[in-house]
């Protein structure tokens, strides 16, 4: 199961409860890690525990099925099976790349595709030489790293980075506030 390196969870739930979206859409879900947090922060958190009573939509594509989990199916308003770059989606509040981008070898078209659903899309990627060494795991070709990301190759605006990681964030309104940056 695919996972990623959580000391960026605080930052990126900082970044999106800030924002208040009425809908997210997690590409690359993964193990449901975000959707979960996400659920939790904006419906869970408020006693909201039967879908019919969520106020957020979170959606996700995934491209590998075997990830699918009940956890997915609760969280998730609706998972999309598919490669992200083959797939139709309607318009979101947020759009979050965690630890994904990097798996593409046409990444500035994911992204661009990314860009034209969300208002705002938020990227999480890996920020070290070497990340590129990351091939399959568990015989999953989709989880070999194609490309070695800088914040400057992402663009947007770096809101975070580290030796191992950053977050660029795209898009208007409040990310533009000096309190939001991390």
């Amino acid at each position: 199961m695919p996972s990623s390196d959580p000391i960026t969870i605080p930052k990126v739930l900082k970044l999106v409860t800030t924002l208040k979206p009425y809908s997210i859409l997690d590409i690359g879900c993964g193990n449901g890690r975000y959707g979960m947090l996400f659920r939790e922060v904006f419906d869970l958190n408020y006693g909201r525990m039967d879908k019919d009573r969520w106020q957020i939509t979170i959606d996700a594509v995934e491209v590998e099925e075997t990830y699918i989990t009940p956890v997915h199916k609760y969280v998730y308003d609706h998972v999309i099976i598919g490669d992200w770059l083959n797939t139709n989606v309607g318009s979101y509040d947020i759009v979050f790349m965690g630890d994904v981008l990097e798996h593409f070898t046409n990444w500035k078209y994911a992204l661009s595709k990314a860009r034209q659903s969300g208002d705002v899309v938020i990227v999480v990627a890996p920020n070290w030489q070497g990340s590129i060494n990351q091939g399959a795991w568990f015989g999953n070709e989709y989880e070999a790293h194609q490309v070695e990301l800088t914040p400057s190759m992402v663009g947007g605006k770096c809101v975070y980075a580290n030796s191992k990681c950053f977050i660029t964030v795209f898009g208007e309104g409040l990310i533009n506030h000096r309190d939001i940056l991390l």
